[in-house]
């Protein structure tokens, strides 16, 4: 039986960890996985003030699954997730389904009320769509052609108050 922990704190080789999750899902061009290592750099730097909160999702003390999550600017208690992802290898186990339980747990402990998710309408963001839907998420916009011709922006939300 595999040991499966959570952890908050972002270390230094998170960064890195965080490229490999993404990269190995294939969803994610050069740009995007870039970004998703920047945020916890960013995090690394200046803690709190980034704005930026992450779960980190361990199997037998090796991170595997991670969420990247803030307070929207300018909000009281609404928080975008950013990122959640599952390395390629442990997807299909529940893992997301209980990475993403706990965003909302620490999301609501933080007072939060709503959690905006947004993904992108290509064929292979399918199951990322069935999964948001899965787990109480409502479709609230679509804006066409967003990302490139042919793909839209999908928003997502979720009340949790």
């Amino acid at each position: 039986m595999n040991t499966i922990t959570l952890r908050k704190e972002v270390s230094a080789a998170d960064p890195q960890i965080i490229r490999e999750i993404v990269t190995s899902t294939g969803f994610f061009n050069d740009e995007e996985i870039d970004v998703a290592a920047e945020l916890a750099e960013e995090r690394l730097d200046k803690g709190e003030a980034s704005g930026y909160e992450f779960i980190f999702l361990e199997v037998d003390g090796k991170t595997v699954a991670y969420s990247c999550y803030g307070l929207i600017p300018c909000t009281k208690n609404s928080y975008d997730l950013y990122w959640i992802a599952t390395h390629h290898d442990f997807r299909n186990r529940g893992l997301g389904k209980q990475l993403l339980k706990a965003t909302e747990e620490e999301i609501k402990a933080l007072k939060g009320g709503g959690i905006y998710v947004e993904t992108a309408s290509r064929k292979q963001y399918t199951p990322t769509r069935m999964f948001y839907e899965k787990n109480g998420y409502e479709l609230k916009a679509q804006f066409e052609d967003y990302y490139d011709k042919g793909d839209d922006l999908v928003y997502y939300v979720k009340r949790i108050c």
